[in-house]
């Protein structure tokens, strides 16, 4: 039986969401899979945990501005300088568990749904043989910072061929990179009938019907958009759909919202059956994360977004407005008004829904599979390995001046 290693980290909701859906795949396809969340088994840093868990949220929607100039930054650093990296000091101490995890498990093939391990593993090739071969994606549609520093992984799916010549200047070669698009879970590849969708929800077949799933949101949450909506369009027929995940002051927020007869609002809180809502919908109010919009583009919903986002949702939005399959607002005037063009015009939305299918790429995770499956690794005897000197051995490595190309 083949055996595959994920590595994931909750920075969000979307890595380990990604991680999910390929470890699905490969259990599906007969695979042995052992998934790891690499700072809450391996990392004694509390603070360097609560970094990527809240400071991230605390960041983007308080200090947005600081948070993106930082981000715009970092996403210009060259290879060369991957050494003196910013994200390399908080990994120091995990590399003996994460060295010791491959050896022990030995696994054919490494997944990983975060950059954190690709930086690791590319460090720890330099000093050991690591012969899983070892597969990541860029999780956005934005290149993110700090790249530069994992190119030691050996393959790297990006959204479409546009985005090689951005990773070859990030220090990877043309035939490491895998333009397959984002993974994500396989049912929101699955064209599910609308029709099909609505009668299971209870709703009408021939009303248009809103899916709103923003979250907490960073310019404003669901309750916010779903208020905002009734109060606006109450003259207008439609069915709202809304997801609120773990948000569940929204939930009773919204529960307790006057609707009149002719909305209809189905408000839901944490729930599985997101892939179901999105083929029930014919648009999505919600936020921009690289998952979240692939899961969107894979149902071929056209998204709508605010405009106050972190740099790489703001840059996942601004691709897919190029491409016709977004639309963003900037005040909850404006967002009302982007409602009320679908309402008005059906040929928009049919047209968005071109649109849409021109960028989604649905079959990347299981041509990602299909890849691991046929990797096979041997493993060197490691049992002379003295696992208590390598978080010195990789700081020493870290200080050197890398090797120029």
């Amino acid at each position: 039986m083949k055996r595959f290693l994920i590595f994931t980290v909750t920075a969000g909701n979307g890595h380990n969401s990604a991680a999910n859906a390929v470890k699905e795949k490969l259990e599906a396809m007969g695979g042995e899979v052992k998934m790891v969340d690499l700072l809450h088994e391996y990392c004694d840093s509390k603070t360097f945990i609560w970094m990527q868990e809240v400071g991230y949220g605390i960041a983007v929607q308080y200090f947005n501005k600081i948070y993106n100039a930082f981000f715009k930054h970092w996403q210009k650093a060259k290879p060369e300088k991957s050494n003196k990296s910013p994200v390399q000091f908080g990994l120091i101490k995990m590399y003996d568990k994460v060295l010791q995890l491959i050896y022990d498990y030995k696994p054919d093939a490494i997944f990983t749904s975060h950059f954190f391990p690709c930086v690791m593993i590319t460090n720890l090739r330099k000093l050991y043989p690591i012969p899983a071969k070892t597969f990541s994606f860029i999780f956005d549609y934005a290149v993110c910072p700090f790249w530069e520093a994992a190119t030691g992984i050996d393959y790297l799916l990006v959204p479409n061929e546009s985005y090689i010549p951005q990773m070859i200047s990030k220090g990877f070669t043309k035939q490491q990179i895998l333009p397959y698009g984002l993974t994500v879970n396989e049912k929101f590849s699955k064209v599910m009938d609308k029709s099909k969708a609505r009668k299971q929800l209870g709703l009408k077949d021939d009303v248009f019907t809103i899916f709103v799933m923003f979250g907490g949101g960073f310019w404003s949450g669901n309750y916010k958009i779903v208020k905002n909506l009734i109060k606006n369009l109450k003259s207008h027929s439609m069915q709202i759909i809304v997801a609120n995940g773990r948000a569940e002051k929204d939930k009773r927020k919204i529960d307790k919202l006057k609707v009149p007869s002719n909305i209809k609002l189905l408000n839901f809180g944490f729930s599985k059956d997101v892939d179901l809502y999105m083929s029930a919908a014919d648009i999505i109010i919600g936020k921009a994360g690289g998952v979240s919009v692939t899961e969107a583009l894979n149902k071929f919903l056209p998204i709508i977004c605010c405009k106050k986002l972190p740099e790489q949702e703001r840059v996942n939005v601004e691709m897919l407005v190029r491409e016709g399959a977004a639309k963003q607002y900037k005040s909850s005037k404006e967002m009302v008004e982007i409602v009320l063009q679908f309402l008005n015009n059906p040929k928009l939305l049919l047209q968005m829904r071109e649109n849409v299918a021109k960028v989604r790429r649905p079959d990347a995770t299981s041509m990602l599979a299909k890849d691991m499956f046929e990797c096979d690794a041997t493993y060197p005897d490691s049992s002379n390995i003295d696992y208590s000197k390598i978080n010195k051995q990789i700081k020493k490595l870290l200080k050197r001046k890398p090797k120029q190309a």
